[in-house]
């Protein structure tokens, strides 16, 4: 659906309005003429649908678009957008990211208190305050059946984590080309690197942007090598090697692991008796002049992994202990910060979003998490630099 409104609708009566579309089998074209004076005659009785509706509509529609673009481009283009999806969101009543919900009683109550919706009590939070900070338990977490851990985008590394009933995450930036150990566990044999790549271009002013373009899983003891880039697929076991490709659906079942490929989108590898992966596959327009294609490499059943295993991912495989203050006011205004105490230290950490694609690959859902700022250090064993390797296939 497209919404749009005309800026002056006293100016135009009548005007001609043509549509095309490209297809891949064929072209779409429409055009016609439309006549706003005859806007209430056709719907008399409907007013309150096209009328409020179709201007509410392009009003949500403009929100969510700006909400998208309020976490990229120039501080300035930040705040612009920002403002006016705050702006709007006021003047239509949406509830937002930026905006609140308050909750008041009908008059006819005796009482006449405003409640703020879902704001807890000291009781309800359930835990003792700790240097000054009261720990916060579940005003912004999700439900978790299952610990997830994955790393995705630019290149975003979140942490999923039941027991806790919340989520990290933190981003790594090193320059396009370092391979990093992402898994690494001596007991099972399985080692999991990824190299980054960059955009095709930088934009003047802007940061170098990285992401996983390649990942390598090796199984020492089933003697497998599989190499996974944006264009193919390689398997090599024992000696016996196999390609596939991302253009074509297909299902491998071997001795000691099977791999499914769903064309254009998503590779999972299951090895025998033990883990599966998930490595999403994101396509860029061929043509764009500054990204290109891109992995996203996700990791289940990671309890099946050895208490040694370890890795920028790895090493959150088995849980981790933490808690969180209450949150006050940080740099930005629509995201909190708070004192995350970890490993015996005390971190400050935004309130942020990361996606996960597991389910949609091409908008991702969103994922609410506590972001670890420096490149994750406080909360990573030692520096992310530590974990460099020399090689894809490296497995010390």
């Amino acid at each position: 659906m497209v919404a749009g409104r005309l800026n002056d609708l006293n100016e135009i009566d009548n005007f001609a309005f043509e549509v095309f579309a490209q297809g891949f089998d064929n072209n779409f074209e429409v055009k016609g003429q439309a006549n706003t004076q005859k806007w209430e005659t056709i719907f008399p009785d409907e007013e309150y649908i096209f009328g409020d509706f179709t201007e509410r509509l392009w009003a949500y529609l403009t929100i969510q678009e700006l909400l998208n673009k309020k976490d990229k481009g120039t501080p300035e283009e930040k705040g612009n957008a920002t403002n006016e999806a705050l702006s709007l969101s006021l003047k239509y009543n949406f509830v937002t990211p930026l905006t609140s919900m308050v909750v008041t009683k009908p008059e006819d109550e005796t009482r006449s208190d405003t409640f703020i919706a879902d704001k807890l009590t000291e009781e309800e939070r359930g835990k003792p305050q700790r240097y000054g900070y009261t720990p916060i338990q579940a005003s912004y977490a999700k439900s978790y059946a299952s610990p997830t851990y994955y790393v995705d985008g630019d290149p975003h590394f979140v942490l999923e984590l039941p027991d806790q009933n919340d989520t990290l995450c933190f981003n790594i930036d090193d320059k396009p080309g370092t391979i990093f150990n992402l898994v690494r566990d001596p007991r099972t044999g399985i080692v999991v690197n990824g190299q980054t790549i960059g955009d095709k271009k930088v934009i003047p002013g802007n940061k170098i942007n990285t992401y996983f373009g390649r990942f390598g899983i090796i199984h020492e003891k089933f003697g497998i090598r599989l190499m996974v880039s944006t264009k193919e697929i390689s398997v090599s076991e024992k000696g016996k090697q196999a390609k596939l490709f991302w253009t074509d659906t297909a299902t491998v079942k071997g001795t000691n692991m099977d791999l499914q490929v769903i064309k254009g989108r998503s590779l999972t590898v299951t090895l025998r008796n033990s883990v599966k992966f998930l490595i999403i596959l994101h396509k860029v327009w061929q043509k764009h002049p500054y990204h290109q294609d891109y992995l996203g490499f996700y990791t289940l059943d990671s309890h099946l992994f050895s208490s040694n295993v370890h890795g920028l991912l790895g090493q959150f495989y088995h849980g981790l202990q933490f808690e969180v203050s209450e949150p006050f006011p940080g740099k930005d205004p629509n995201k909190p910060d708070a004192v995350m105490f970890v490993k015996g230290k005390e971190l400050v950490v935004t309130r942020g979003w990361q996606r996960d694609f597991r389910q949609d690959v091409k908008n991702g859902e969103n994922v609410p998490c506590w972001f670890i700022h420096n490149n994750g250090n406080g909360l990573l064993d030692g520096v992310h630099t530590d974990y460099i390797v020399p090689g894809l296939f490296k497995t010390i």
